[in-house]
């Protein structure tokens, strides 16, 4: 099966396959794809704490393929997001199922069924789920996992994302912001996409977007590095992802991070981070640093202070578009 980097969504042609093979990996042509070759070509992937989910996605489905700290653990079809609205495709329909998968040399082993639902076991250890569809009149094919796992171990790998430790890869919102972001910070600048998609705790390439989004989630900041559809640097940032609210946050304020405004002009002056001009609204507020950053910053009624939302480390590009919208 080979699946194209393109933003265009094909179709899904290895069904059969599939279900043959009992997999996604176990299909002869995929077995020797290394994990860097999977990651590259799919259009979303998670890190957790438990393993990697990586995500396929085609016109009438989407192709899940799971691994654990063992390796390969499993794969699934998913057709509940497009699925429901297939037409002209017979085996989808449970009335058809049993004389498609004689034609593939397998045997129902075990069927539950319900006014909603059809699970059943196929001989070769495939698990398959069938919803009803009203528009159909019948049940149609709407997940199947492989022999290698099931819903609840999948869900369980993917379940917890994996947090990253700053100093793991040499960066604190301190340092982040002195050197003007993190390709500038000591022993990163020779990094490569090869490298930071390895590390990456999510990966997003669909086709909403346009490039590629590499993330690092922290405990409470989420390094993005954005690339565009040739793979070339395009730029990167730092969300503010934990929770604002009034007093310290659960673990202390460290002394190297700030969360609201009143907090950062103290934090800048420890740093020597010097603040050069602000562009700022009754909800907004941009803050240009004399290290080349930039920090933004949105108003909270709760705080009844702007509070943090996004750091920009190399932003003296983007200045005069942010003067020319909050230039009153």
């Amino acid at each position: 099966m080979n699946i194209s980097r393109s933003k265009k969504l094909s179709s899904f042609s290895q069904l059969d396959d599939f279900i043959t093979y009992g997999g996604y990996i176990e299909i002869p042509e995929n077995r020797g794809r290394t994990l860097q070759e999977l990651m590259l070509d799919c259009q979303a992937s998670s890190r957790s704490e438990h393993g990697l989910s990586l995500e396929f996605e085609f016109r009438q489905c989407r192709v899940i393929v799971i691994y654990n700290s063992k390796g390969y653990f499993g794969s699934q079809l998913d057709f509940s997001r497009r699925g429901r609205r297939i037409t002209g495709i017979d085996k989808h329909l449970w009335r058809n199922f049993p004389n498609y998968l004689a034609e593939l040399g397998l045997t129902i082993v075990r069927c539950t069924q319900n006014s909603k639902s059809i699970r059943v076991q196929l001989s070769n250890g495939l698990r398959v789920i069938l919803q009803y569809s009203a528009d159909h009149g019948d049940y149609l094919l709407e997940q199947i996992t492989s022999r290698y796992g099931n819903q609840r171990k999948l869900n369980r790998i993917i379940a917890e994302p994996m947090i990253l430790d700053m100093e793991s890869m040499g960066c604190t919102v301190s340092e982040y912001l002195k050197q003007g972001g993190f390709f500038k910070l000591p022993g990163q600048q020779n990094l490569r996409f090869p490298e930071l998609l390895m590390l990456c705790t999510t990966k997003e390439s669909h086709s909403s977007i346009t490039g590629t989004i590499l993330g690092f989630q922290f405990k409470r900041w989420l390094l993005e590095i954005f690339y565009d559809e040739q793979l070339q640097l395009t730029g990167e940032n730092m969300k503010f992802i934990g929770e604002h609210r009034k007093g310290a946050p659960e673990g202390g304020l460290q002394e190297n991070e700030f969360y609201n405004w009143s907090e950062f002009e103290d934090f800048a002056r420890r740093n020597g981070i010097g603040i050069m001009e602000q562009c700022r609204s009754m909800d907004v507020m941009i803050v240009f640093m004399d290290t080349g950053a930039n920090v933004h910053f949105n108003y909270s009624e709760e705080l009844g202070d702007y509070a943090v939302t996004v750091l920009e480390g190399d932003g003296i590009s983007l200045r005069d578009s942010y003067r020319r919208i909050y230039k009153d």
